[in-house]
């Protein structure tokens, strides 16, 4: 890929160089984070590009807009082609990430989305493992609750809700842990900072329900589709503390997190047997992931 300083990015309907795609700070997309985006994964192997399911990252992030009332709608072909000239003139030759976002560069005052016209932007930038694959995270339950989807969508990805994600990482980060894991109003666990959770406990694995406050993961989709193809129960139900301080296994999800694991919890050792590294569903995953 480019030096940092040429790589391009797709901005008013033209593929810029990322330094010339800026915005007017008066913008509503700043002042009130009056956005929706995605992530999607990009693989780099034997000399040739691989995408992590576009089409459904594309779907999810029209949903994104939609939930949210922007207004913005951009057909399939049409998203895929501004990916595939992005990926023409980037030429990565490592792994990356893409970011769209839907965004609006309207400067009225009032913080409202049925006036201002939104539009999509794409950058991409190389990216490898988010966390280091062989150490878990040491994470803490944060004092920071998961916003509810009574206020703000919780499947839309929209940006300003990523404030309470990063309340929650910096809280984690200053009392010397790697990640926060969130419950929401009720005392139910819902996800890390952006990242879905499963759990292996009592010899099941559980995750929360979609209906809860949690991101509907294209990666943990995927998970629970090798899981289950390899007969592998996954109940969709509630999580307390107590399940999480004594399961077996804590598996991380997300584009960014891939596959990743917890090795604590609150200074409470997860699968003390594994030594610190995956334990056998995550190493059991990752393998079906990668191939």
């Amino acid at each position: 890929m480019h030096s940092e300083t040429s790589w391009y990015c797709y901005f008013r309907k033209e593929v810029v160089p990322i330094h010339q795609a800026t915005v007017n700070t008066a913008c509503q997309t700043m002042q009130y984070g009056s956005s929706c985006f995605s992530g999607i994964r990009g693989y780099y192997r034997d000399g040739k590009v691989r995408l992590f399911r576009l089409k459904d990252h594309y779907e999810r992030l029209m949903s994104g807009s939609k939930i949210l009332g922007f207004g913005f709608y951009m057909e399939y072909e049409n998203f895929e082609k501004v990916i595939l000239d992005l990926l023409a003139v980037n030429n990565p030759k490592q792994d990356f990430y893409i970011r769209p976002c839907i965004f609006t560069e309207d400067e009225s005052l009032g913080p409202r989305f049925d006036v201002p016209i939104f539009d999509i932007a794409v950058y991409m930038i190389p990216l490898n493992n988010y966390y280091e694959p062989n150490k878990g995270l040491r994470m803490m339950i944060s004092s920071w609750r998961k916003i509810s989807d009574a206020a703000i969508s919780v499947k839309a990805k929209a940006g300003g809700a990523y404030l309470n994600s990063s309340l929650a990482t910096t809280e984690a980060k200053s009392c010397g842990y790697d990640e926060a894991l969130l419950l929401d109003q009720n005392g139910s666990v819902t996800e890390g900072s952006a990242s879905n959770i499963l759990i292996e406990y009592q010899g099941t694995v559980f995750t929360p329900p979609i209906g809860a406050d949690v991101l509907d993961g294209i990666t943990l989709r995927t998970v629970v589709d090798l899981l289950r193809s390899e007969g592998i129960t996954v109940r969709y139900e509630p999580i307390d503390r107590s399940m999480v301080y004594s399961c077996n296994e804590i598996i991380l999800t997300g584009t960014a997190a891939q596959v990743s694991f917890a090795s604590s919890v609150d200074s409470r050792e997860i699968n003390p047997k594994s030594g610190g590294g995956p334990g056998p569903l995550c190493r059991k995953l990752r393998k079906m992931f990668d191939d």
